[in-house]
Parts: structure tokens; sequence; C-alpha cells
């Protein structure tokens, strides 16, 4: 594990914590660029992004409380801890989609274009978390041994509790699809008119492709999560938001077709 990525002053800052600045800061300069981009106003959307980040936090460590109470309910003075790592996406996406729709409204800004200008951001953000995750041992992968066919995706790698071995390099992989997935969202805007950033396909394409790509690397993880028969929780989620999110975008082009074609009028 690496706990502290460097001393500030006198100061020991855990790598998790400087990442998630980083992230922070990265997403927050990228989500100005959107917005100006999208003809919103940035300082408003701005405002909207720092609710979504304070709610989608607050969701994301009681997340992680949640599917780890064994441990919390005899180390409460720990659930706070937000600097020591340990977040659950899923919850902290659910917050965050919240507390943006109750900014948006506060500022008076359309949902679905401001979480398309939130896109970008948001993918850069989760990016970089990974990589703390990576230097926190957090959101580590299972032990992978010599002759396995997936070998060649091991590294000797810590848990969470410092233990080292072969394991599967999830969370490098995680940064590596997320990177990806901030790369299709810009694609996804360069491609769509206005119209279509504004009805939220930017959005619901991105996190449908993210998730996809989570299910699939939730078969290398090895922290403990609760299992629904042969999946792991997170693995059911993500399953669904790809649903949702192919409903979604496939409902959202065909109303844009019906509305783009010409009516005729009858004598």
């Amino acid at each position: 594990m690496y706990p502290v990525w460097f001393k500030l002053a006198w100061i020991d800052v855990p790598s998790f914590t400087a990442l998630m600045v980083l992230a922070l800061s990265a997403g927050l300069a990228l989500t100005w660029g959107a917005a100006r981009r999208a003809g919103l106003p940035p300082t408003d959307v701005l405002d909207v992004a720092l609710v979504a980040v304070l709610v989608g936090v607050i969701g994301a460590r009681a997340g992680y409380v949640a599917v780890n109470w064994d441990y919390y309910r005899s180390h409460t003075n720990e659930m706070v801890a937000v600097w020591q790592g340990g977040l659950v996406w899923h919850s902290g996406w659910a917050g965050g989609v919240i507390g943006a729709a109750v900014a948006s409204a506060w500022r008076k800004l359309d949902l679905r274009a401001v979480l398309s200008a939130l896109t970008p951001g948001l993918m850069a953000g989760v990016a970089l978390g990974w990589i703390g995750s990576y230097l926190a041992g957090a959101a580590y992968g299972r032990e992978v041994f010599p002759g396995d066919r997936w070998w060649f995706l091991a590294a000797d790698l810590p848990d969470m509790y410092g233990l080292r071995n072969p394991r599967f390099a999830t969370q490098l992989l995680g940064a590596a699809w997320a990177a990806m997935c901030f790369g299709i969202s810009n694609i996804e805007y360069r491609m769509a008119n206005g119209g279509f950033a504004a009805s939220g396909i930017r959005f619901a394409a991105t996190m449908m492709f993210y998730s996809a790509g989570m299910f699939v690397l939730g078969f290398t993880r090895g922290d403990a999560v609760p299992l629904l028969g042969a999946w792991r929780l997170d693995q059911v989620i993500d399953a669904g938001i790809v649903i949702l999110g192919v409903v979604y975008v496939l409902s959202s082009i065909v109303s844009r077709t019906i509305k783009a074609r010409p009516h005729r009028s009858h004598p």
C-alpha cells in the first residue's frame, strides 16, 4: 500500500485524498469548458457540479459503510474517514444525480443538458479515482495463480489490508476503461448536435458504456461485496444501468427521428 503520497509542510497527505483533490480539480475544469461549448452559464453549472460532488461523496461513503457494516459497526469513528479511501461508485453516482437534479432546479437549468456537460469531467474524475484506489489498495483484484489464462493481467499488488499477492490489476484496468469512456464522451459530443446533447444522450450513453465495462471488471474483483446468485451486487446494478441506458438512448433517438419528419398536410 501507499498510505502517504507526499508531505505538505509537516502534514502527511494520503495518496487517495491527493488523487481525489486532483480528480475534483480536473473535473471542474472540464465541466467549465463543456458548459461554455454547450451554451450554458458556466458559473451556474459549476454550482450544480459542486452540489453533485458533495451529495455524491456522501452517498458513495454511505454505500461503502453499508456494504462493510460488519466492520464499521464496531469502528464508528471511521465512518466519515473518506480520506482513507472507501467509496462505492453506484451510491455515489445516484447521490450525484440527485444533487445535480436539485441544484439544476435551483438554478433553473435543464437537467439533461447539465448532465451532458458534467459527463467528461465525471469520467476524468473516475479515472483518477481508480488510480487513487490503486495507491490506497482499495477495490483490489482477486488473486491469480501461475498457469491461469488471465495471468498476463496480474501484478504483485496489495489488498486494502496490505497483503501482497499476484492479483488482477483491477484498479488500473478500471482507470484505463474510465479513460476510454472519457474519450467516448467527447466523440459523442462531436458527432451529435446540440439537441442530442440537450436530450441527455451523451450522459446516458457514456454511463451505459462505463457500466458495461464495470460489469465485466466485476469478475476480477476480490473485495468483499454481497452476492446475488453468481454475480456481485455491483454487477447487478451495472447490468441495470446498461439496460436503462439502452432504453433511454433508443427511445430518445426514435423520439427525435419522429419529430424531425416533415408533417404532410392533408387537403
